[in-house]
C-alpha cells in the first residue's frame, strides 16, 4: 500500500473516530519521562491494547520525528504548521502556521489528497479569516508526491489581489492529523484542557503531571472528541495514575473522545448546564461498533479502558451504554441521571 493510500486511510479513520461529530530524520529531543501507563486495575478477560503500554514512548517518540517533517516553505521561507480542523464536508484540512492558516485540499470521499493549496493570511479565527483575510494566496499549479511518510505539495500559489505568483511548498504526514488541536493552560492548582485530543495531548498531560505537581484538576471545557482514540486512552491512564480530578464546568460541551478523559478522573465533578455527549463508533470491516454484537474482538481495547476507570461491571455497562446512544455521526447529550448512574458514582 503506498503512502498517499496509508495517509487517505489514517484520514478517513481519525474522522470516523471522531465523529462527534523520510528520508534523513531532524534531531528530536528525547521523550521526557512518564508516569507508567500500565493498567491500574488488572481484570479479567485480559487487557487489550492498540498501542501497548510498553510501546508508548516509542510511539510519541516516532510522532514527534514525524512532526518535525511538518513544514510550509512560501518563497523559500520556512513555518511550523500544526492541526485546527477537518472539513469533512469541504474537503479541507485546515492548519495553522506564523502569518495566519493553510486551507488542505483533501477529497474524503475518494479518500485521497487533492491538488488544492490556499494560504491566509490574517491574525483572525480560521473561520474569519476564510471570510476576509488580510491576504490570499491560492494554488494555481501543485503536484502531490510522496516521500518516505511524507506527502509533499509543491508549485505556485497566486495572490487573489495583486495576481503575484509565489513558490510554496507544503510537507504533510499523519501526525498533522492525530496530534490534535489541544491546549492545557494551568492556573494553581488547576489545569484546562481544550481542543480536539490527540497524541499532543498525551505530551502536554505527561509534561504537565511530570512539571506541575501542584496541579490536582483538569478541567475539560470544549472538547469536540479525539482525533486519536489509541493514545487518547493512555492520556487517561496518565491521569488516573496521577490521581487527578476531572471537572466540567456549566458552559462545558465535551464530546465522544472527551467523555473517555472525564472518565479517567479519580474524582469526576459535574456542573450543572455542562453537556457531555457520547456516541458508537466506525468501523471494523464497514460495521459500526453498535453493530458489532457484545462478544466482537473490536470492542476489546475500549472495554479493557473502561474497566480500569470505571470497574469490571460498570465500565463495560458505560462503553456499551455510550455507543448505543448515538450513531457514531451524532450525538446523545447525557442526562442528568445517566452521569449519575455511570461517571459520578464515588
Amino acid at each position: 500500500m503506498n503512502k498517499l493510500t496509508i495517509m487517505a486511510l489514517t484520514v478517513a479513520t481519525t474522522l470516523v473516530l471522531q465523529g462527534c461529530g523520510s528520508n534523513s530524520k531532524k534531531v528530536i529531543t528525547p521523550v521526557a519521562p512518564v508516569k507508567t501507563t500500565t493498567p491500574t486495575n488488572p481484570t479479567s478477560p485480559a487487557a487489550v491494547h492498540l498501542i501497548q503500554p510498553e510501546d508508548v514512548s516509542k510511539y510519541v517518540e516516532t510522532f514527534k520525528q514525524n512532526q518535525a517533517e511538518l513544514e510550509l516553505q512560501i518563497e523559500g521561507v520556512k513555518f511550523d504548521i500544526s492541526l485546527v480542523e477537518i472539513y469533512t464536508g469541504d474537503n479541507i484540512i485546515a492548519a495553522k502556521y506564523k502569518n495566519g492558516y493553510l486551507m488542505i485540499g483533501f477529497n474524503f470521499d475518494k479518500e485521497e489528497p487533492v491538488s488544492s493549496l490556499t494560504v491566509l493570511e490574517s491574525d483572525l479565527p480560521f473561520e474569519q479569516a476564510v471570510a476576509n483575510p488580510a491576504r490570499a494566496l491560492d494554488s494555481t499549479s501543485i503536484d502531490i508526491q510522496e516521500d518516505s511518510d511524507n506527502i509533499i505539495y509543491s508549485g505556485t500559489v497566486t495572490d487573489r489581489q495583486t495576481k503575484g505568483i509565489f513558490n510554496v511548498r507544503l510537507v504533510f504526514n499523519e501526525s498533522l492529523v492525530n496530534g490534535g488541536s489541544s491546549t492545557i493552560e494551568v492556573t494553581g492548582t488547576k489545569a484546562t484542557v481544550n481542543g480536539d485530543l490527540g497524541t499532543n495531548t498525551y505530551i502536554q498531560m505527561s509534561d504537565l503531571i511530570n512539571n506541575n505537581p501542584a496541579v490536582d484538576t483538569l478541567i475539560l471545557q470544549q472538547i469536540s472528541g479525539s482525533v486519536n482514540d489509541e493514545i487518547n486512552m493512555h492520556t487517561g491512564r496518565l491521569v488516573r495514575n496521577a490521581q487527578l480530578t476531572t471537572m466540567v464546568e456549566s458552559d462545558s460541551a465535551i464530546y465522544s473522545g472527551g467523555v473517555d478523559l472525564f472518565a479517567s478522573g479519580a474524582k469526576r465533578v459535574y456542573t450543572e448546564g455542562a453537556k457531555v455527549g457520547v456516541h458508537s463508533w466506525c468501523c471494523v470491516n464497514g460495521v459500526t461498533a453498535d453493530k458489532l454484537g457484545r462478544d466482537h474482538a473490536g470492542h476489546g481495547a475500549q472495554l479493557t479502558y473502561f474497566r480500569e476507570m470505571l470497574g469490571a461491571e460498570l465500565g463495560p455497562e458505560f462503553y456499551f451504554f455510550t455507543i448505543e446512544a448515538a450513531p457514531f455521526d451524532g450525538a446523545h447529550e447525557m442526562t442528568k441521571a445517566e452521569l449519575d448512574k455511570y461517571l459520578l458514582q464515588p
